[in-house]
């Protein structure tokens, strides 16, 4: 489904033909809006490719395979995918056109105080729960 948003109506027929070949019922539709613009392409590449965690993990659990070094390889590409939700719905309205009309150094800054918070989190975050897991490792609850 991504490459639909770099090839977009060259793939089509390509889409179409390998998804009937093995049995993947693709509706007209679908075809005809990854077909209409980029930005069309794009939204249904950036669902067909979050929603896949959601259809796998099931499987993977249904075969046996969370367990194996391969799901859980595969387990964490799918969870790398559920963090690629918020980049995805902050450049959606940025590539729609639909944004705001912010400045260039406006972005660059509200990307920078996102970086900076971020780090925060992460550098606070591992100290404070390392204190917390070490309280509750001292106390030997069960």
């Amino acid at each position: 489904f991504f490459f639909s948003f770099y090839l977009g109506p060259e793939l089509v027929p390509i889409v179409d033909k390998a998804a009937s070949s093995i049995g993947i019922p693709i509706d007209d539709a679908l075809l005809k809006t990854i077909e209409a613009t980029p930005v069309a392409a794009f939204c249904v590449a950036a669902a067909g490719s979050l929603s896949s965690s959601a259809l796998a993990l099931p499987v993977l659990e249904a075969r046996g395979w969370k367990d194996l070094p391969e799901g859980a390889a595969a387990l964490s590409i799918l969870l790398l995918q559920d963090l690629a939700v918020a980049p995805i719905l902050v450049a959606l309205p940025l590539v729609a056109g639909g944004g705001s009309a912010v400045a260039d150094g406006d972005i660059a800054l509200l990307a920078f105080k996102a970086t900076v918070g971020c780090c925060a989190v992460l550098f606070l975050g591992s100290r404070v729960l390392r204190v917390a897991f070490d309280a509750v490792a001292a106390a030997r609850s069960t």
